[in-house]
């Protein structure tokens, strides 16, 4: 690192952005432990209390976390459903079965005026568009639209998202060095466009859950707009909390 490099904002800060960056390149993966803060204090040129700082921001954001003793470790990347959850109507004791993503494909869009004032671009800035099923004991159940914006995520596409395990957050922690986090959601019932009611496998004007999200990166720059459809007619969708 040098000196010029540093000057632009606080110390810590441009020791964050390193270590995320680091970790974005698979130099540390999934529950891999850090160098000691005195290590990695050395090879950057900074004091052990810029690098400690800086380390516990990552733990705050997400993205680390620490063990008593041990040191501090790559956390696991959030998965592209989030929190809720898919339910038998009525058992509020049941327990989730696992959901199974499958990858559709990847294509280019363009940001409407809702999404561009939600991802913060231009209207009509170019997105990529990635769409996902998934499945609860083999049937469909939800179908995911994810638009990031094409500018800053260049060379997205079905290769790196397979890669990376099949998940959208998970592509973007592991190629771009980007932690998603949920910072809006939106739910309401709707009736979804015929291609959309197809690949669910609804009836004609039957009712789904759209499930719309905002997420964002570590410095709170949005990176996701995602926009869900979930059947309901069997399932009920709910906030995970603890199971």
């Amino acid at each position: 690192m040098t000196k010029k490099a540093l000057r632009r904002e606080p110390l810590y800060e441009q020791i964050k952005t390193v270590l995320i960056r680091r970790i974005g390149d698979g130099e540390w993966l999934v529950n891999d432990c850090l160098p000691s803060e005195w290590d990695l204090a050395a090879e950057l040129g900074v004091s052990q209390g810029t690098v400690r700082k800086a380390l516990t921001a990552l733990v705050s954001d997400g993205l680390l976390y620490r063990r008593q003793g041990l040191g501090t470790f790559v956390s696991e990347t959030p998965g592209d459903w989030g929190e809720g959850a898919m339910l038998t109507p009525g058992l509020f004791n049941e327990r989730p079965d696992p959901l199974v993503q499958e990858l559709i494909g990847v294509s280019r869009s363009h940001a409407s005026d809702e999404m561009a004032d939600a991802l913060q671009v231009r209207r009509s800035a170019p997105l990529v568009r990635v769409r996902q099923l998934w499945r609860l004991g083999g049937v469909v159940v939800a179908l995911d639209d994810a638009y990031l914006p094409a500018e800053s995520f260049e060379g997205l596409d079905a290769r790196w998202i397979r890669q990376a395990g099949g998940g959208v957050h998970a592509a973007l922690q592991q190629r771009f060095g980007v932690r998603a986090r949920c910072v809006g959601e939106q739910v309401r019932a709707v009736v979804p466009p015929r291609e959309e009611s197809l690949l669910l496998g609804l009836d004609p004007e039957e009712p789904a859950l759209a499930v719309l999200r905002l997420s964002a990166g570590m410095d709170g720059a949005p990176v996701e707009w995602r926009q869900r459809y979930c059947r309901s007619r069997f399932w009920s969708w709910t906030r995970r909390e603890k199971w």
